[in-house]
C-alpha cells in the first residue's frame, strides 16, 4: 500500500524530454553519483576528520572512536541480506528515500549528543542504518540493472564521484570543525544530505525494461545466445539464483577478496589522519591529504573502469593493490616525510579497484538477484570492516605506534592480490537461453 502510494506521487517517465538524446541509464548514473558523493564525502572520507575532535570531546581512546565506524560497518554487513531482499521487493527508490531521511535526520540528532554511548547509539543505529540502507546498495542495484557491457565504466563513475565528494567535503568539514566545532560539521552534513539527496531519488527507475528499453540501450543481437559474449566470456547477461551463486567457488573467492581488501582499506581510511599525525604531520595538513586521496580515487577509479570493460576485472583488482603494498612497506621502513605524500596516492589506487569488485558481482551472477547476492557477501566484508579499525586502534593504544598495524596490513594485501589473480567466473549455466523476464519497478 505504502509503495503504491509512493509510486503514484512520482511522474511515470521523468526527464522524458531527453529521450532520444541520452540513454536514461546515464541519468541513473548521474543521480546515483550525486547521492553517493554527498554521503561518502561526509560519512566515509569525512569520518577521519571527525576522529580526533570526537576523541577529545568524549575523552575516549582511539579504539573507542574506531568502534563507531567499525560497528556501523558490522551492522551494514549483517543487515546486508535483509536490505538486499527489501531492495528487490520494494525497489531501490523507496529504500533510498527512507535511508536518506534516516541519515540526514540522524546527523542532526547526533550533533546534540553529550556523551559517548548516546552518540554511539544515534550514529550506529540511525545515521549508519540509513546510510547502509539507502546509498551504495540500492544505487549499485540500479546501475547493475541498467548496464551490462558498460558496467565497469558505470560502476566506476558512481565510485569516482564518491571520491569527488570526499575531495570537496574533507576540507570543508575541516574548516567548519576548526572554526565552529564538530557539532556544526554534523549539522552541515545532515542538511546537505536532506536538501540534495532527497530530490535526487524521485527520478530513479529500477531497470531499463520498465521504460521499454534494453540495458546499455542495445537490443540483444542473438536472443538464443544473449547469455554469452564470445569476446568477454566473464561478462554475461545470465542470472544465477541465490542458491546457485553460493554454490560456486567464484562466490566464495570473490567474497574473500572483497572482505580482505576492505579489512585493509577501512582501517587505513578510518585512521588516515591519526596515522599522519603519528608520523609528525599536522591535523590540518592531514585533512588536505584526505582531499588528495579523494582526488586520486577519481582518476584511479575511472581508469580502472575503462580497462575493466576491456580486460579482466579480476586482474585489475589484483594489480591495483600492489602500489598500496609498496607504500605501506615504505612507511614502515623510511623515516622521511616525503613518503607520507605517497600514502594518499597508494590508497587511492587501491580504492580505485572497489568499483570493479562490485561490477564483478553483476558480471558473474547477473542482474535479477544482484542486491541479495551482494547482501550475503556483506556479512563477511561487514565483519572484517568491523574488526579492522578496532584492531588498528587497539594496537596503537597499547604500543603508541602504527608500525605493526602497517606491516600486518601489507601482508593481508599480498594475500588479497593472490586471491583476485586466481579468480575466475563461474561456469555458465547454459549455452543458450531465452531472454530473461522483465525487471519490474
Amino acid at each position: 500500500m505504502a509503495k503504491d502510494l509512493f509510486t503514484r506521487l512520482l511522474p511515470a517517465r521523468p526527464f522524458h524530454w531527453v529521450k532520444g538524446r541520452i540513454f536514461y541509464g546515464w541519468w541513473m548514473v548521474i543521480l546515483g553519483s550525486l547521492v553517493n558523493s554527498i554521503g561518502a564525502g561526509i560519512l566515509v572520507h569525512g569520518f577521519t576528520i571527525f576522529f580526533l575532535p570526537l576523541k577529545n570531546e568524549f575523552q575516549a581512546s582511539s579504539a573507542a572512536i574506531s568502534l563507531l565506524y567499525a560497528a556501523a560497518r558490522l551492522e551494514g554487513g549483517f543487515e546486508g541480506p535483509l536490505v538486499g531482499y527489501l531492495i528487490t521487493k520494494f525497489g531501490p527508490r523507496t529504500m533510498m528515500f527512507a535511508g536518506i531521511m534516516m541519515t540526514g535526520g540522524g546527523l542532526l540528532l547526533a550533533s546534540t549528543m553529550r556523551d559517548y554511548w548516546t552518540f554511539f547509539f544515534v550514529f550506529v543505529f540511525i545515521v549508519y542504518l540509513g546510510f547502509n540502507t539507502g546509498f551504495y546498495h540500492p544505487v549499485s542495484m540500479v546501475v547493475n540493472n541498467w548496464f551490462i557491457r558498460r558496467r565497469g565504466v558505470a560502476f566506476s563513475l558512481i565510485s569516482a564521484t564518491a571520491g569527488l565528494g570526499g575531495m570537496v567535503m574533507a576540507p570543508l568539514l575541516s574548516i567548519i570543525i576548526a572554526t565552529y566545532g564538530w557539532r556544526a560539521g554534523m549539522v552541515t552534513g545532515g542538511l546537505m544530505i536532506l536538501g540534495i539527496n532527497l530530490p535526487a531519488t524521485f527520478p530513479i527507475r529500477r531497470s531499463p525494461e520498465v521504460m521499454g528499453v534494453y540495458p546499455d540501450d542495445e537490443a540483444p543481437r542473438d536472443p538464443l545466445h544473449r547469455g554469452l559474449d564470445p569476446q568477454r566470456p566473464d561478462v554475461r547477461d545470465e542470472d544465477f539464483s541465490v542458491k546457485e551463486a553460493i554454490r560456486t567457488s567464484a562466490f566464495w573467492m570473490l567474497t574473500a577478496g572483497i572482505s580482505l581488501r576492505l579489512f585493509v582499506t577501512v582501517a587505513l581510511i578510518t585512521h588516515f589522519v591519526p596515522i599522519l599525525v603519528w608520523r609528525g604531520m599536522s591535523q590540518t595538513t592531514g585533512a588536505y591529504l584526505v582531499s588528495l586521496y579523494a582526488l586520486g580515487t577519481i582518476f584511479a577509479t575511472l581508469t580502472m573502469g575503462w580497462f575493466g570493460d576491456r580486460r579482466s576485472k579480476a586482474l585489475i583488482c589484483s594489480l591495483g593493490l600492489v602500489p598500496m603494498i609498496l607504500v605501506v612497506s615504505a612507511m614502515t621502513l623510511s623515516p622521511t616525510t616525503w613518503v607520507l605524500y605517497l600514502y594518499p596516492i597508494g590508497l587511492a589506487v587501491a580504492m580505485g579497484t572497489a568499483a570493479q569488485n562490485w561490477a564483478l558481482i553483476g558480471d558473474f551472477f547477473g542482474r535479477r538477484h544482484y542486491a541479495t547476492v551482494r547482501g550475503l557477501m556483506g556479512v563477511s566484508y561487514g565483519t572484517t570492516s568491523f574488526l579492522s579499525p578496532i584492531y588498528a586502534g587497539v594496537v596503537y593504544d597499547r604500543t603508541g605506534s602504527y608500525t605493526f598495524v602497517l606491516i600486518s596490513l601489507s601482508v593481508i594485501l599480498l594475500i588479497t592480490v593472490c586471491l583476485f589473480a586466481k579468480l575466475r567466473p563461474p561456469p555458465s549455466k547454459r549455452r543458450s537461453a531465452a531472454p530473461p523476464g522483465r525487471l519490474n519497478s
